[in-house]
């Protein structure tokens, strides 16, 4: 994998740093940043914390190119808010992907990134936005295709809503959304991926 000094910037004791602060191993830490310097490797040596297009990212971690809330993750884990990643957003964004990660902690990152007008509830029209997401698919024949009609898509968030919607808010808060998760066994493996 090679050492820290390798990657200007990554010395041992920030190595450390990020492995006790993060859910990723100090080798996980090291892939990634062997994959992230790749993209343009003399960025990062002028500036370590330089922070690459999502364009740059996307091409280079595949795992995130086809993800219908690509955009979100970007907003959420973007530091700076500017669509783009450094190190140590990328280091982020994989340490609450990991399988190492507890379940309340990717529940509370997945609730940012379902939250998709930032209005601290994942509301009727999240869902309904949520749904699209999962279910229009993007032919090259033709445009967007949405599998599901406004009417069912509306039925589908009541439902859930419904089931969900602890205090009757008319939205699920944070605090409900992490009860129901934990409830949910399959919901860590499926909010994850591999470095």
């Amino acid at each position: 994998m090679g050492s820290a000094q390798s990657y200007p910037g990554l010395t041992q004791d920030v190595l450390e740093d990020y492995a006790a602060l993060t859910y990723l191993s100090k080798g996980e830490i090291l892939y990634l940043m062997k994959k992230f310097y790749s993209i343009d490797p003399e960025k990062i040596k002028n500036n370590y914390h330089h922070r690459f297009r999502r364009e740059d990212i996307v091409n280079k971690f595949c795992v995130l190119k086809n993800n219908p809330f690509q955009d979100r993750i970007f907003k959420v884990f973007s530091s700076k808010e500017d669509d783009c990643f450094s190190f140590e957003d990328m280091v982020d964004l994989c340490s609450a992907m990991s399988a190492a990660c507890p379940a309340d902690v990717k529940s509370a990152w997945a609730f940012k990134i379902f939250d998709l007008d930032d209005d601290g509830q994942i509301t009727e029209k999240d869902i309904s936005k949520i749904v699209d997401r999962l279910t229009t698919s993007v032919d090259k024949r033709c445009s967007n295709y949405n599998h599901i009609d406004r009417d069912s898509k509306l039925k589908i968030a009541k439902v859930i809503l419904q089931e969900i919607n602890l205090d009757n808010s008319g939205g699920i808060g944070l605090h409900e959304f992490k009860l129901i998760m934990a409830r949910q066994p399959e919901f860590p493996t499926s909010f994850y991926f591999r470095l």
